[in-house]
């Protein structure tokens, strides 16, 4: 069975539970059937086993450093493929005139100031094609996901990641926020996902991973059962930021993970209506969009 088909069958499950979710699943399935026209082709970092351990040891994710080497060929049709996605809402078609328009290097220039964190050719990019920034964020990391799951998986080959050793609040692969938690195992560790790459990495759970509060009376869980599964929200009263998670057996394929992250969306307004928000860290080019 195709991945398509599969998620197609896991939203039918949760349709049938919730009639709610039938527009988001239609946004969601219209997404992974482009990305899935996606074929990257990368070139290996080859960094020494030496390099890639100290650039880990000082906090600095595997592709930090690396954005030259990054092969964003792919990336740029994949960025043409979504600029006429459904989930771009109300400003589809400028998407589609800027798809229609934009030349090829300035896409590249583009994903490689998302990778860089060069906030001033992002929004430049913005303005001539008039896009709003944030949606515009959006596309540019599902363009990038395929390619950069790529290296993802190069860096899980190096067998150089010491989960314990990292514990930090951004991607090891590619230097973005977390974007949910998977709580996996008997033991349930928290585990978070980035949707950039879909890199996995395990975090403390008793603690706040944008403040570092380890407080556990400024700590608390907000647990959501529902039809279609169990959540939580990990919230943080000292700087009012949040996790929110979800519990898995496995972890999620990017596929899969994006699925999670559209079919708990009703998380993000809960902690938001709370008073929650996510709190952007200040390390990694990523996480500083």
């Amino acid at each position: 069975m195709s991945k398509v088909r599969s998620v197609k069958n896991v939203w039918s499950r949760m349709i049938d539970k919730n009639k709610e979710l039938k527009n988001v699943s239609k946004i969601h399935i219209d997404l992974i059937e482009r990305l899935e026209k996606a074929e990257p082709s990368v070139a290996e970092l080859n960094l020494s086993r030496e390099e890639a351990e100290g650039k880990l040891k000082e906090g600095i994710p595997y592709l930090e450093g690396e954005e030259d080497k990054i092969e964003l060929s792919s990336a740029v049709i994949q960025f043409r493929e979504l600029s006429s996605w459904t989930g771009l809402g109300d400003s589809r078609s400028n998407f589609k005139k800027m798809g229609k328009k934009a030349e090829d290097m300035e896409i590249h220039h583009l994903l490689k100031a998302w990778l860089t964190g060069e906030s001033r050719t992002i929004d430049q990019f913005g303005d001539k094609f008039h896009l709003p920034l944030d949606v515009l964020f959006v596309l540019v990391r599902y363009s990038l996901l395929p390619t950069l799951h790529e290296y993802a998986k190069e860096f899980d080959q190096t067998k150089v990641f010491n989960e314990e050793a990292w514990m930090k609040d951004y991607c090891p692969v590619c230097g973005d926020q977390h974007g949910l938690a998977e709580y996996r195992g008997s033991e349930r560790f928290r585990h978070f996902r980035c949707l950039s790459c879909a890199g996995d990495w395990v975090f403390w759970r008793i603690a706040c991973p944008h403040c570092d509060n380890r407080d556990h009376n400024k700590l608390s869980t907000i647990f959501i059962k529902e039809e279609k599964g169990s959540f939580q929200i990990d919230v943080c009263d000292e700087c009012n930021g949040y996790v929110k998670g979800i519990n898995k057996l496995d972890p999620s394929s990017p596929i899969f993970l994006l699925l999670d992250d559209f079919a708990t969306f009703h998380l993000d307004m809960l902690a938001r209506e709370k008073g929650y928000f996510r709190v952007p860290v200040k390390t990694g080019n990523l996480s500083k969009m």
